[in-house]
């Protein structure tokens, strides 16, 4: 599926020149399944670090890209994920809900299809990367799928949940290596709070460097500007507090 950017939007929100904006296409295929994410990176100041980003449940689309370089900047490599698989691209919520369901239910395959997009940012030959300095984060369901990652022992020197759900099947079974922090909108109703306390148990008991942030005013999808139902809101002030706290992380534990 050929998909055309809005390149000026997307540079303007990494806050560089449309001309220093790389952003190139990446294919790969696993189990019958094609997909096509897409890499964005400073050409005039090229990264030495990688995030690997993954979209709400709507997946790749423009506003994936946007949002990913407005909260994650211009200090490194993002790769956008495609989790779904390039002829997947929903227009709606009833289509999004029907391409996360599978993969919220299937721990294992979600896990199967973040490690096989973590290759793609690892192995990618347009920008070179330093081999530990690779984080990955997410938004709503890209935010589980982060974590989903990490707990699966990546090779992540950090990893950011933006109101994603905490949940996992086996929590005594998570082992992560490196950081965590989690943003999350107290507000939040597809995040109740025994599944908060459930992670910070989990947490806890993985002895690692984690932090989690509650912001009081905001509910899922906070950084989502098209979001706007009770519960499921953009919420300005936290996702520029939320771009600020992940920055500083990402540029702590990726320097």
């Amino acid at each position: 599926m050929s998909t055309s950017w809005n390149t000026a939007a997307i540079a303007a929100k990494l806050g560089i020149a449309v001309t220093d904006l790389a952003l190139e296409t990446i294919s790969h295929s696993a189990d019958g399944v094609d997909y096509e994410s897409v890499l964005l990176y400073n050409k005039a100041q090229l990264p030495v670090s990688g995030v690997l980003s993954v979209p709400n449940y709507f997946g790749l689309r423009q506003q994936a890209l946007e949002i990913a370089a407005t909260t994650i900047g211009a200090g490194h490599a993002i790769l956008v994920a495609d989790v779904f698989g390039k002829s997947v691209r929903p227009t709606d919520g009833d289509q999004a809900l029907a391409a996360i369901i599978p993969l919220k239910k299937d721990r294992a395959e979600l896990r199967r299809r973040m490690r096989a997009a973590l290759k793609v940012l690892r192995e990618q030959t347009f920008v070179k990367l330093a081999a530990d300095k690779i984080g990955a984060c997410g938004f709503c369901f890209g935010g589980t799928a982060a974590l989903e990652l990490a707990r699966d022992s990546a090779e992540l020197r950090g990893t950011v949940s933006l109101h994603g759900a905490l949940d996992t099947p086996a929590p005594a079974e998570s082992k992560i290596k490196g950081a965590v922090l989690v943003l999350h909108g107290v507000q939040d109703p597809s995040v109740p709070r025994e599944q908060v306390n459930g992670f910070i148990d989990e947490m806890s008991a993985l002895k690692i460097d984690w932090q989690l942030v509650n912001y009081g005013q905001a509910g899922h999808s906070f950084t989502d500007p098209d979001a706007n139902n009770p519960g499921f809101f953009y919420h300005r002030q936290t996702a520029e507090r939320a771009a600020v706290a992940l920055q500083a992380f990402f540029g702590e534990v990726l320097a």
